[in-house]
């Protein structure tokens, strides 16, 4: 595989499934996203579509957001139209809908705060949720709602259409949240997930009895994903970088790769799932047999190394991470996900699989506070990020055991990057940083609003601790080469963070690269831009770590 090839590859973003006549739209990232209808045309549509949702079986609702700024809005699409025409579009994020007989469910911060969940029956909009913090998911049954609710302690509430709440789920200390859209059992039970027994687990809850059951918990490990299939329930979890597709109690259907956006429609069991050697795709298994019905790869063949699982010490923790190698490297990379709340999977990954090609060795690790392994594991950064977390990643160069090392990241992953070049600036051949944040004060001021919750909670106003784990202050520390990519309309690490680090390494004398894509958020969206940017980021590694 080559650079160029890039343009070949078309993963799956999103799909749905309609529920009359099992028709597929779906959304494919191609010279930018765009919406297909399965076996039939593109849907033509400007911006960046992100969500698909059939209406009914001639209608079908897109999310668009138009320039990466997290500004999204709800469009219409019917068969013989032109273009899709604006729904719920205005100033503010809108996301998630669900066609009710009451009317359209969605999430948005009209509000100005957080992430409400609203009802728009054509007319008006009424707010559902209640309270001041961000909802993460919901279900419904037609009649009632089910909805999670919180940062690091969210709850359940089951409400009715009016908003009004009629019971609420909590254990201290835990999080509660909806596994899915597809969450009831029957009319009164739905499932969720809870991890007050330290791992996410499965759990129903009957509405009439007012009764919680205990379905399955796996130890060590969370359940990500839960769906009602037959009035029975398959779930996913993530074992040492890979998915597992269960039916409980632990029916293997599916494994290996990174499975999620789990649905069931009529008796069919549809899901994405992505490998270390093929873009994300959308699966169905019926009965027994699973079929891949895309085929993102297009025709792009190489030798694309697996992962292999490895666990090493750090500060007495166990930190599980993937290692990429093709064997006898002497250089390598520390490959840093974002988050933190997310883990290294086994998925396409084009560059890490470029890095090996280049001869590096790369390891991913899942530092602490990162997701998959219990809430213990996951609160280990609170109040400290940029301290332990930041030891995770340096000691992983131990286990590269190479001669050279390079660090890179994305998001939270390169705020560590620039963490790790200021606060251990003699262990890197070179670093890239992409769409990062480096400064703690200006990125509280500047993030969009729930992140703004989230990070009162994770960090905290501790000035002393946020200068000392802002690496704008340190920047003088930096010696290996360094390179910053950011999007233009990051709503998320603003492109102004990348812009503070440049203007004070010019202030220095220092040289430094970098690349603020126009048109683009929070990643790299338009094709151009997201090969340029793997581009960028191996050869400028390579090229410095000779």
């Amino acid at each position: 595989m080559e650079y160029e090839h890039l343009t070949k590859i078309k993963p799956v973003l999103d799909y749905d499934v309609e529920e009359k006549d099992s028709q597929i739209a779906l959304i494919i990232r191609e010279n930018k996203p765009e919406a297909y209808i399965y076996g039939d045309n593109k849907v033509n549509t400007f911006g960046f579509p992100e969500e698909v949702v059939w209406a009914d079986n001639d209608r079908l609702l897109i999310t668009i957001d138009p320039e990466g700024g997290e500004r999204r809005g709800i469009y219409e699409w019917e068969k013989g139209w032109e273009k899709p025409k604006p729904l719920l579009v205005d100033k503010y994020d809108n996301s998630s809908p669900m066609v009710t007989i009451y009317g359209i469910l969605f999430i948005s911060n009209r509000d100005g705060k957080t992430l409400h969940l609203y009802l728009y029956d054509g007319k008006k909009i009424e707010n559902i949720s209640k309270g001041e913090e961000p909802v993460g998911g919901y279900c419904t049954n037609g009649e009632l709602i089910v909805y999670s609710q919180g940062i690091y302690d969210d709850n359940i509430y089951v409400s009715d259409f009016t908003g009004n709440v009629i019971k609420e789920l909590s254990f201290d200390e835990s999080e509660q949240i909806v596994p899915s859209e597809n969450c009831f059992l029957n009319k009164d039970k739905f499932i969720f997930l809870s991890n007050h027994n330290g791992t996410f687990g499965l759990y129903s809850y009957d509405i009439k009895k007012d009764e919680i059951s205990s379905i399955i918990n796996v130890s060590d490990y969370d359940i990500n994903e839960a769906v009602v299939y037959n009035e029975k329930v398959l779930y996913t979890l993530i074992k040492d970088g890979k998915s597992e597709l269960l039916q409980v109690p632990n029916i293997h259907l599916e494994k290996g790769g990174y499975i999620h956006d789990l649905k069931v429609v009529k008796n069919s069991v549809y899901y994405l799932m992505s490998k270390h050697s093929r873009a994300t795709d959308l699966y169905v298994i019926e009965g027994k047999l699973s079929q891949r019905l895309t085929d993102s790869m297009n025709g792009v063949k190489d030798e694309f190394v697996s992962p292999t699982s490895v666990t090493y010490d750090s500060d007495g923790i166990k930190i599980h991470a993937l290692l990429y190698s093709r064997g006898n490297e002497d250089k390598g990379v520390v490959y840093i996900h974002g988050g933190p709340d997310f883990q290294c999977i086994d998925n396409f990954n084009p560059e890490i699989q470029f890095l090996v090609k280049k001869g590096f060795k790369v390891i991913c690790p899942d530092y602490r506070g990162s997701t998959g392994y219990g809430r213990k594991f996951n609160h280990m950064n609170d109040k400290d990020l940029g301290g332990g977390d930041l030891r995770d990643v340096i000691n992983a160069v131990k286990v590269l055991n190479v001669k050279k090392v390079a660090v890179t990241g994305a998001s939270y992953g390169g705020y560590l990057t620039m963490m790790a070049v200021t606060k251990y600036p003699d262990l890197w051949c070179s670093a890239v940083a992409v769409v990062p944040f480096v400064n703690w004060f200006t990125e509280k001021q500047f993030e969009r609003e729930v992140l703004k919750q989230y990070d009162e909670i994770k960090i905290g106003n501790d000035e002393a601790l946020l200068r000392d784990r802002s690496p704008i202050f340190f920047v003088d520390r930096i010696k290996a080469p360094l390179m910053l990519l950011a999007g233009q309309n990051d709503p998320r690490c603003p492109a102004e963070e990348t812009i503070q680090v440049v203007e004070e390494l010019k202030k220095l004398g220092r040289q430094v690269e970098y690349k603020i894509y126009e048109g683009e958020g929070h990643g790299f969206m338009k094709i151009e831009n997201y090969i340029d940017s793997i581009k960028r980021d191996v050869e400028f590694i390579a090229n410095h770590c000779k």
